[in-house]
């Protein structure tokens, strides 16, 4: 009977024990792989010395297995930057300066926006899980996180704490988890004994349904084709209205004359002036283009001469635009005279 109940109580206590042994950080993270869809909420800050004190900034992610996704950095502020994917494109739009700007996935600078962009597992978008990978060691996420063990001393009964020493021993990376639902809450990074940075969880919803709002950004028309953020666009635009305008200027021209002839007259010698100037404007380019060829500088002179080339041409080029729309202003003029 000793031996029976000495047997029970092996099996109680190490069942107890068993029981509260700390899970694996890999069994924590493997169903977050499984979801179809991810969201994440929190805060951020990594600095560059010991003594410097650690910025806050607050972020929001969405995430779909179909590849889209958004991430919103300091979200609702005049600083918030917007960066998302449609599985094809990655779009990013800087709110403070109006800069928006779009790359293929496949692009070599893509990753340059943002990290990974075309991965397409929902939750590899946590910013947690993302610092916790060593993908340049070559290990996915789950390799890295076999090697973090639990420290006793920073546990207690709120959360458990997971840490990864450095080869050198002097940095370390901590994971904090939360006891109550074993959701990994919180990820720090040491130098030394100091915190040099963080990402904190606040919310996370695991397979929520996500609609277009949560996955892409609508960026106003007026921004997205400026002078600034596409160019091309822009300029075509540009002259186009320039011709739609020059051919109604012309056309009440032509309307409004006498003699159709009078307006050509004027046309000959607007094209005169603009002849003169256009020559007059290359020699002055050409003689600062000449002085400041070898002078140095940060930029150097000639690329300003460049600039100023540029601007000119475009100048030119509207201006011969628009006279260049009064033949289509006279021909239709005339098509509606002989009517």
């Amino acid at each position: 009977m000793v031996r029976t109940l000495a047997a029970a109580l092996f099996a109680v206590v190490a069942a107890a024990v068993q029981a509260a042994e700390p899970v694996p950080l890999e069994s924590l993270a493997a169903p977050l792989l499984q979801a179809q869809t991810y969201c994440e909420s929190g805060k951020f800050g990594f600095s560059t010395g010991p003594n410097d004190p650690l910025p806050e900034h607050h972020y929001r992610v969405c995430a779909h297995r179909d590849g889209r996704f958004k991430y919103v950095e300091s979200p609702g502020q005049t600083s918030q930057i917007v960066t998302w994917s449609d599985g094809r494109t990655l779009h990013r739009y800087v709110e403070y300066g109006r800069n928006y700007q779009q790359r293929d996935l496949a692009a070599r600078d893509a990753d340059h926006f943002y990290d990974k962009p075309d991965e397409k597992t929902p939750a590899l978008h946590s910013r947690v899980l993302r610092q916790v990978t060593r993908s340049g060691a070559g290990l996915d996420l789950l390799g890295s996180l076999r090697d973090y063990r639990v420290n006793v001393e920073l546990s207690d009964a709120r959360q458990t704490v997971y840490e990864h020493q450095d080869s050198d021993r002097r940095g370390s990376a901590r994971i904090r988890v939360a006891t109550a639902d074993g959701a990994m809450v919180r990820y720090e990074r040491l130098y030394d004994g100091v915190l040099r940075g963080y990402v904190e969880i606040a919310a996370r919803q695991v397979g929520p349904p996500l609609g277009d709002a949560d996955l892409a950004y609508e960026v106003p028309v007026p921004t997205r084709f400026s002078l600034q953020n596409n160019q091309p666009v822009f300029f075509s635009g540009l002259f186009v209205l320039t011709a739609l305008a020059g051919t109604v200027f012309w056309a009440l021209r032509f309307r409004r004359a006498e003699h159709w002839y009078d307006v050509v007259s004027d046309r000959h010698r607007l094209w005169r002036i603009f002849a003169w100037a256009l020559g007059s404007v290359a020699a002055v380019l050409g003689l600062l283009a000449a002085i400041s060829w070898e002078t140095p500088g940060h930029p150097p002179p000639i690329a300003f001469v460049i600039g100023l080339a540029g601007l000119a041409g475009v100048g030119f080029a509207l201006v011969a635009c628009f006279l260049l729309s009064s033949y289509l202003a006279q021909a239709l003029s005339r098509t509606r005279m002989t009517r």
